[in-house]
Formats: C-alpha cells, structure tokens, sequence
C-alpha cells in the first residue's frame, strides 16, 4: 500500500497496523476513571509495546480524567 501511494505521488507519513474496533463499549463515570487507570498503567510496562481498547468513553471524561 505505501509504494502505491508514494507511486501515485501521495506522500507517507507513517505506515502501521491498528487495531479497529467493530463494536464498543460505553463507559462512563467511575467505570471509565477505572478503566483509563488500568490503561495508563499498562502502557508504562516496559514489556508493553501497544495497548487496545474498544470503550467509549464521553469527551468530557476524558478530559477530566486526562
């Protein structure tokens, strides 16, 4: 897919694989602080390399929480 886009002249910022979520899952409240918690918390292991979710947590949430 990157030499076809840089063949059709469209530049590449950066090429990776995402996990996409077909559903989610809405969290909110104390639920959503947990859960944003636990991720902050994996994320800083050294032997995690990625982590994925699939939740759906309001804007205002996460910006309170963040």
């Amino acid at each position: 897919m990157r030499d076809a886009l840089a063949a059709a002249g469209i530049p590449v910022a950066r090429a990776e694989l995402q996990q996409v979520p077909k559903t989610t899952v809405p969290l909110a409240g104390p639920d959503a602080e947990r859960v944003l918690r636990l991720l902050e918390a994996l994320e800083e292991l050294d032997d995690v390399q990625q982590v994925y979710a699939n939740f759906d947590i309001p804007e205002d949430v996460l910006q309170r929480v963040g």
